[in-house]
């Protein structure tokens, strides 16, 4: 393959993945204003996250199977113009349905995002530069949440929440021009799958435990590094009556410290084994939840903010370990598997969200309420997923 495609893949697959980085956060600090034109509070408010994580849940599943049949060029255009299309509705909606309707289109849009990304790297990238390219497509994702929202609290304050969509269509524009003029087709056609073909191995995936748990950890970790931008614009602006631009500032403080757990895993899964950093990450938790409940008497933003942190902290040892844990299980099927796992954690995302969205937050403790939950669920999981590996690797240990 010419090398300036290649390196030339390698910018744009980051590039793209970005977008589903950035989807979700940008608009966050615009929350409470965007409630405030429209009349409406902040269960309603909260929902439009909701319906975004829903969108991009049943995109992943629909643009997976659209790529390995249609090709990788024909999804990415696709989503990319309905991306666009979302964020024109959404900047132009004068009530929240209107909203609500955009928000959902870019939701399932980003869909195409993603898989595409990783399927043009898989098709396009091999040896050594595979593994250096997959490292900036994580950095890519990962930096969305925690620029983002800084971004966009100061364009809350300058410009107002419409320009923040009028910048996801600018952007996503800019992605477009590239891919249109510069993205091959790789999809070999001796290789496209039909979508039922796709979706015979649904069943046989969700039947293992070691799959189905991890997934939940995923989900839970996806739920507990999103949960500051769900209820943070709120406390810091309204309970709190502070600025956009400082909801920003302490969205790119979690986001970095997630970002940090997750350099921090990469470097130490060389010394120690995935489930030791694993529970690392739920040692992390629990200090975190210890941190928020110190001071129960009202909200304290110290305490939320510091114990969100480093909760967030120790997701970047639980996302990093369960993510590689599932996509070792069905090599054979990779495409579906990546899609299926990203379509269960958004819904796991979109269910915690939406019921996030029904609790009135007036204290720490309502907060602590929200992460204790999560992380029950999630320590379970972490067991289940440790006791089940255990057990195959003893069952092939036997059979060899």
């Amino acid at each position: 393959m010419d090398k300036r495609y290649e390196n030339f893949i390698i910018f744009l697959a980051p590039f793209i993945n970005s977008v589903a980085g950035i989807a979700i956060d940008l608009y966050a600090p615009s929350l409470p204003s965007i409630g405030r034109e429209f009349s409406v509070n902040s269960t309603v408010m909260q929902n439009t996250i909701t319906i975004t994580l829903l969108g991009y849940a049943i995109g992943q599943l629909f643009f997976g199977f659209m790529s390995d049949y249609y090709g990788r060029r024909k999804a990415i255009n696709f989503g990319l113009v309905l991306f666009i299309i979302g964020s024109l509705i959404s900047m132009f909606s004068s009530d929240i349905t209107t909203l609500l309707i955009g928000r959902a289109i870019q939701g399932f849009a980003i869909g195409a995002c993603q898989v595409v990304a990783r399927a043009i790297l898989v098709d396009n990238i091999k040896g050594e530069r595979f593994y250096i390219a997959i490292l900036y497509l994580s950095l890519a994702f990962g930096l969305g949440p925690v620029i983002a929202p800084y971004i966009g609290g100061y364009v809350e304050e300058l410009a107002g929440w419409r320009y923040n969509f009028l910048l996801y269509s600018a952007y996503s524009f800019t992605i477009l021009l590239f891919v249109y003029f510069g993205l091959k087709e790789s999809l070999d056609p001796a290789h496209k799958k039909h979508p039922f073909e796709s979706m015979k191995g649904i069943k046989l995936m969700l039947a293992d435990i070691r799959f189905s748990s991890g997934i939940i950890v995923l989900g839970t970790s996806f739920s507990s590094f999103l949960i500051w931008n769900v209820i943070g614009p709120f406390i810091v602006q309204e309970h709190l009556s502070l600025s956009s631009s400082f909801f920003g500032q302490t969205a790119l403080g979690v986001g970095l410290c997630y970002l940090v757990g997750t350099l921090a895993n990469r470097v130490l899964v060389k010394s120690f084994k995935p489930f030791k950093l694993m529970g690392l990450g739920l040692l992390l938790y629990g200090s975190g939840l210890i941190v928020i409940i110190f001071n129960l008497n009202g909200i304290d933003l110290y305490t939320v903010l510091m114990g969100t942190m480093l909760i967030a902290f120790g997701q970047g040892f639980l996302f990093s370990n369960a993510m590689a844990k599932c996509m070792s299980l069905f090599i054979d099927r990779a495409g579906t598997s990546a899609s299926l796992q990203g379509c269960l954690m958004l819904l796991i995302g979109s269910t915690v969200t939406a019921l996030t969205s029904q609790i009135t937050i007036t204290s720490n403790l309502n907060v602590a309420e929200i992460f204790i939950l999560l992380f029950l669920i999630q320590l379970a999981s972490v067991i289940i997923l440790i006791k089940s590996s255990s057990t195959r690797y003893a069952v092939q240990a036997q059979e060899s």
